[in-house]
C-alpha cells in the first residue's frame, strides 16, 4: 500500500491518530521520522515534530525499525544534545492504540526494571499454534505442535500472546548496547501490556484499511 500513511482513516491522516495520541501522552516529544516532504509538512500540521528527513536509504523496505531510530536518536544527540531516557516506538500503521496505552506502557516500564514494554493482543483460538499445520509441496499436512493431550475446546487452551506492533517502549541504554538487526526492544529483558484486538490493528493490506474504516465508522473506535 504505497503511501498508507497519509491516506485518509475517517477523514484524517492515518498517521495523525498515532500522532494524536502520543501528544495526548505523557511522553515529552512526538517526532516523525519520515524521508518524504508531504509526509513531514502533514505531521507538523498535527503537531508532531520532524527535525530532519529520514536519508534515502532508510526508506527502502529492507530498512528496518531498529535503524530508523538509531537514526533520529543519533541525530538529535549530535545536533541538540538530547539524549531521552526513554523511547517510544509507535508504528503509524497502528492507528487505534491509545494515549492511555502509552501512558500505562511508561508505568510499567517505569515500575520494574525491564529495559522494555510490548504491547501484547492474546491469541485467539482460531490461530492457536496448537491448531496450526505446516504444508508440504504436495499438499501434506503436518501439525506445527505435537503434543500429547491436546484440548479441543478453546477455554483449555492455555493463553498465548502475540506482539502488537503499535506499542514499542524501550530504555535508552537498550538502543547503546544494541546489535545490528534486532529488534527495538529487548527480548530477554521485557514486560507485555496486553491489548485489546482493536488496539492491536496493524494496518498492513488493503483488508486492514477498510477493517480500520470499519471500525472508525461503527464507533468502536472514538479516539480516547
Amino acid at each position: 500500500m504505497p503511501r498508507k500513511n497519509i491516506r485518509l482513516l475517517g477523514g484524517k491522516p492515518l498517521i495523525a491518530y498515532t500522532i494524536e495520541a502520543s501528544l495526548k501522552s505523557d511522553l515529552d516529544r512526538t517526532i516523525v521520522s519520515t524521508e518524504d516532504e508531504e509526509i513531514a509538512a502533514i505531521a507538523r500540521d498535527y503537531g508532531a515534530e520532524v527535525p530532519f528527513l529520514r536519508p534515502k536509504e532508510l526508506a527502502t523496505d529492507e530498512a528496518s525499525s531498529l535503524s530508523v531510530v538509531l537514526h533520529a536518536l543519533q541525530y538529535l544527540e549530535k545536533e541538540e544534545g538530547y539524549y531521552p531516557g526513554i523511547i517510544a516506538l509507535l508504528q503509524p500503521t497502528s492507528p487505534f492504540r491509545t494515549h492511555e496505552q502509552i501512558n500505562a506502557g511508561l508505568r510499567v516500564l517505569q515500575a520494574s526494571d525491564v529495559d522494555s514494554v510490548i504491547g501484547v493482543c492474546e491469541v485467539e483460538a482460531d490461530s492457536h499454534p496448537y491448531f496450526v499445520y505446516k504444508m508440504d509441496e504436495g499438499g501434506n499436512l503436518e501439525e506445527l505442535i505435537r503434543i500429547r493431550n491436546k484440548p479441543l475446546r478453546r477455554q483449555e487452551l492455555p493463553k498465548l500472546f502475540r506482539i502488537s506492533d503499535g506499542l514499542i517502549i524501550s530504555r535508552r541504554k537498550y538502543f547503546d548496547k544494541v546489535e545490528e538487526n534486532s529488534p527495538c526492544f529487548n527480548p530477554k529483558s521485557v514486560k507485555g501490556l496486553i491489548m485489546d484486538r482493536i488496539s492491536s490493528l496493524g494496518i498492513d493490506d488493503e483488508f486492514d484499511f477498510l477493517l480500520a474504516e470499519f471500525i472508525v465508522k461503527s464507533g468502536l473506535f472514538r479516539g480516547k
